[in-house]
């Protein structure tokens, strides 16, 4: 059997879609992409997981691990917290960094293509030197399991690269404290 679709179907279906992804893009006081594992609904806690470049390749040439701490994320004043180490691929040269100060530069926004909410901002960034205030700032929350942070590379002298900081929405000494203990 088959069905003629009709100008007419099409409106409608169109209207359908279109009034859908308003209801979605009104509702942006409401985190996206929430892992349920954190029980407070204001609260985003999880780790630094990533690898770095050196901007000149691809290639990773540092090893970060952390954690983050993402505060009132539903609000218009959320709060980000981060602090990392930061080490060559050999082990050397470990040192630590942190991200703090978030002051957003507009409304985080969903994208359903990649199923996440998008914060733009600036923060701190603590580098060798001392604390970089007002780098611009990214942070995406991934679906139910993951965050990126990406800085300003021009403002922090290209320390991270030209790759952003990847994190997980989870902590595993909380989530199985014994392996921690």
């Amino acid at each position: 059997m088959m069905i003629k679709i009709t100008t007419k179907m099409l409106q409608s279906i169109f209207l359908i879609t279109v009034s859908v992804s308003m209801i979605a893009a009104i509702n942006l006081n409401q985190a996206f992409a929430q892992n349920p594992s954190n029980p407070d609904l204001s609260v985003l806690k999880g780790s630094i997981t990533s690898t770095s470049n050196n901007g000149n390749t691809t290639d990773p040439a540092w090893i970060l691990g952390g954690v983050y701490k993402f505060t009132d994320f539903n609000s218009s004043s959320p709060a980000l917290n981060t602090t990392f180490y930061m080490t060559k691929i050999d082990g050397s040269a470990e040192h630590t960094h942190s991200i703090y100060d978030l002051k957003l530069t507009g409304d985080p926004f969903i994208d359903t293509t990649s199923n996440s909410t998008v914060f733009n901002g600036t923060t701190t960034v603590t580098l060798k030197d001392g604390p970089v205030a007002n780098v611009p700032t990214q942070i995406s929350l991934l679906d139910n399991s993951a965050i990126v942070i990406s800085v300003d590379g021009n403002m922090t002298n290209g320390h991270f690269g030209s790759t952003p900081i990847y994190g997980t929405q989870h902590l595993i000494c909380v989530e199985i404290p014994n392996l921690c203990s």
